[in-house]
């Protein structure tokens, strides 16, 4: 009963919060520029003699201005803050937080039990140390009396997320391990289904497990808790490694050994990558090679980990990233995509292999206003896959396009990858939200034009022309959710609005369209949205917390400007360096997810770029482009097995299929790569550069 009791009050805690931060900011700029329209249209209406309603519009004037809400940034920071740290926690008992296990699902059964027993007393062990510590700063704060600039509230009420959230999850690594060690599962989060649309493909092909089937990239396989047999050398070895290396690190603070700077930088990354081969989030990896770091290899005070998980996420730019998926989620949800689809069937269905175009079409559509490749591949997929199927298409052939096609999440507008890359490297959002469109747009084209190709060959079928009436029909039913291109975009450029708040106004906007003028959303089903987008949330903003602090370590080492210089040195120039980031990318893209390879190369990689003379904003589009390429190869490429997810379809089968689109990508990345202007046009003509 308490336990049952417990995850309702961190589910409800977490929906809140969220919910309620993107309504403070709506509030916010509505108090904005309300105040300002009240006494510019009381001027006017005092102009034109309308004496009444100049004095009512003045009273509205003066009740606005007098209601203060300039703490609503820093309330709303605080509300995010301590959902990420409760959300990590719920993430952990839902299973939604990503770690590399390429080489734990390699190992016998008895040997990868043991490795992922290991990772999540890891976990535990990271997340009560962060709690103790933390309780520790909490009282320090207590005492101090100090208190936040804005809202005047003690320090120590606000910190306290970290002691909390971070006892919380240590409950929840405990908890699962027990449930695993008896049982042999795993929580696991399911990315591919969508609220209303029913599940109508066939089952995975005759003879295919549920691990071929849908396997899951980022969470290792439930071995047989009942199998005791001996464990192979490589689990030994995945355990042993972090341990071995740990011991370096001990025998460097008592003295046994000394430790060259250089010897000292590799030991970080080696230590990074012997926790992350291990299975464990990747979150927690980052955060343990820290404390590992600040206990043995440095002089910091271990207490300033706790105020650094709290500042890390302390800026109001990174709330941008849980605004963009709670619209990302009500899009998905709301109807939304099923519109656009209607109406890139309307432009493209007659053509050869029309579904697949106007999949890819509805694809480059969702993607101007969502901001995910999953959404994307969720929110189109899961539509047009069943009609490719029913209307003949191979599903191989379907899956392909939308596995790739959705990658188009990320390219266009708005992006989840972009922000986190702006927020690492101090670019403009904006530009780099613009700067997407013209790759975009030219990807779409490439794309399409190999699915022509190959169903023209075919001979895949097409569907009848659609009048321009029926045309018109499509747009008008579709119009609400391009609004949302106008709203991002228009507000940024206009200065109307930051990219923060164009998320939040999205969001917002997402929600009136999916739950009062589409309707497929209904009220009862906004509780489970906002809990989605929470999880999701979290999760990122909890690797974007762990990841700050390892950029404290690799600062603190002055590691990103010697490999700086040692870049200079060699003499690679432009050409030869971004030839050798994309081939360092596209290799971190089979083991990572997008927003930790940003996360951790983007700050070892910018300064040497910059040095080289490469814009920011160029190159933040091509580290961009590999994150695609990325999430549609195996054997952690996310949309592979979102797409496997929906099509019912083995990764090995899927993997085979993707490949002439995936092709494609990678001749795109190339004219990225060394045609900055296709990518610079557009910011440099708004003024944004």
């Amino acid at each position: 009963m308490l336990a049952r009791a417990l995850d309702h009050l961190e589910e409800w805690l977490i929906a809140f919060l969220i919910a309620a931060a993107t309504s403070l900011i709506f509030v916010a700029v509505l108090h904005r520029y309300g105040t300002v329209a009240a006494i510019d249209l009381s001027k006017w209406a005092d102009a034109h003699g309308l004496t009444l309603i100049a004095a009512a519009l003045n009273n509205i004037f003066v009740w606005l201005s007098d209601l203060d809400l300039s703490w609503a940034q820093e309330l709303c920071i605080y509300m995010f803050v301590w959902m990420a740290k409760f959300g990590a926690a719920y993430g952990v008992r839902t299973g939604i937080h990503v770690g590399v296990d390429v080489l734990v699902n390699r190992v016998s059964p008895f040997a990868r039990r043991r490795v992922i027993l290991f990772s999540l007393l890891c976990g535990a062990l990271f997340t009560g140390t962060v709690a103790a510590f933390g309780a520790i700063f909490v009282g320090q704060m207590f005492q101090t009396g100090q208190v936040s600039n804005d809202l005047e509230a003690p320090m120590w009420i606000v910190y306290l997320a970290v002691p909390l959230g971070s006892g919380l999850m240590c409950f929840r690594f405990l908890q699962v391990a027990w449930s695993f060690a008896r049982t042999g599962e795993l929580p696991h989060h399911d990315d591919a289904h969508v609220e209303g649309v029913p599940q109508t493909l066939e089952p995975a092909a005759p003879g295919a497990t549920t691990v071929e089937a849908v396997a899951d990239p980022f969470h290792p396989v439930a071995p047989d808790p009942k199998d005791t047999r001996a464990g192979s050398p490589l689990g030994l070895i995945l355990i042993l490694a972090p341990i071995l290396i740990l011991a370096i690190c001990l025998a460097q603070t008592t003295g046994f050994m000394v430790l060259p700077q250089g010897v000292r930088a590799f030991i970080v990354f080696a230590l990074l990558i012997a926790l992350m081969l291990t299975g464990m989030p990747i979150s927690i990896a980052l955060g343990l090679t820290v404390l590992t770091f600040l206990f043995t290899l440095t002089e910091v005070p271990i207490q300033s980990i706790a105020l650094k998980l709290f500042t890390g996420i302390e800026r109001f730019e990174i709330m941008a990233v849980p605004f963009f998926i709670l619209a990302g989620s009500f899009l998905t949800h709301g109807g939304v995509a099923k519109r656009m689809i209607d109406f890139a069937i309307s432009i493209v269905g007659h053509w050869h292999g029309g579904l697949a175009l106007a999949g890819i079409v509805a694809c480059a559509m969702f993607a101007l206003v969502c901001g995910s490749s999953v959404a994307t591949v969720v929110a189109i997929g899961s539509i047009v896959l069943p009609e490719m199927v029913r209307h003949g298409y191979p599903m191989r052939f379907g899956a392909g396009v939308i596995t790739v096609a959705g990658s188009l999440g990320i390219l266009m507008l708005p992006s989840i990858p972009k922000i986190i890359y702006a927020i690492s490297t101090n670019t403009s959002i904006g530009a780099l939200f613009v700067a997407g469109l013209l790759p975009g747009t030219l990807l779409t084209v490439m794309l399409c034009g190999v699915t022509w190709y190959l169903a023209k060959t075919r001979g895949y079928p097409r569907v009848n022309r659609a009048t321009w009436i029926e045309s018109w029909r499509a747009f008008r039913r579709s119009i609400w959710g391009l609004m949302l291109v106008v709203i991002i975009i228009g507000g940024i450029y206009s200065g109307v609005f930051t990219p923060t708040e164009a998320a939040a106004m999205a969001a917002v906007y997402a929600f009136f369209v999916s739950v009062y003028v589409y309707k497929d959303l209904k009220l009862k089903d906004v509780p489970r949205v906002l809990l989605q987008a929470a999880n999701v949330s979290a999760m990122l903003l909890y690797i974007i917390t762990n990841a700050v602090l390892f950029s404290f370590v690799l600062t603190n080492e002055n590691i990103p400007h010697a490999l700086a210089d040692w870049i200079l040195a060699q003499n690679f120039g432009p050409i030869g360096f971004l030839l050798l980031v994309n081939l360092l990318l596209l290799m971190a893209g089979n083991f990572m997810e997008p927003s930790s390879i940003i996360l951790i190369m983007a700050p070892i990689l910018f300064p040497a770029a910059r040095r080289l003379g490469i814009d920011p904003v160029h190159f933040g589009i091509t580290i961009d482009v590999n994150m695609e390429v990325g999430l549609c190869h195996p054997p952690v490429g996310l949309n592979l097995y979102v797409a496997s997810t929906i099509a019912r379809m083995r990764i090995a089968e899927l993997t085979v299929a993707v490949l002439p689109w995936l092709g494609t990508m990678l001749v795109f990345l190339v004219i990225v790569t060394y045609w900055p202007e296709l990518t610079l046009f557009l910011p440099r003509i708004l003024g944004m550069l």
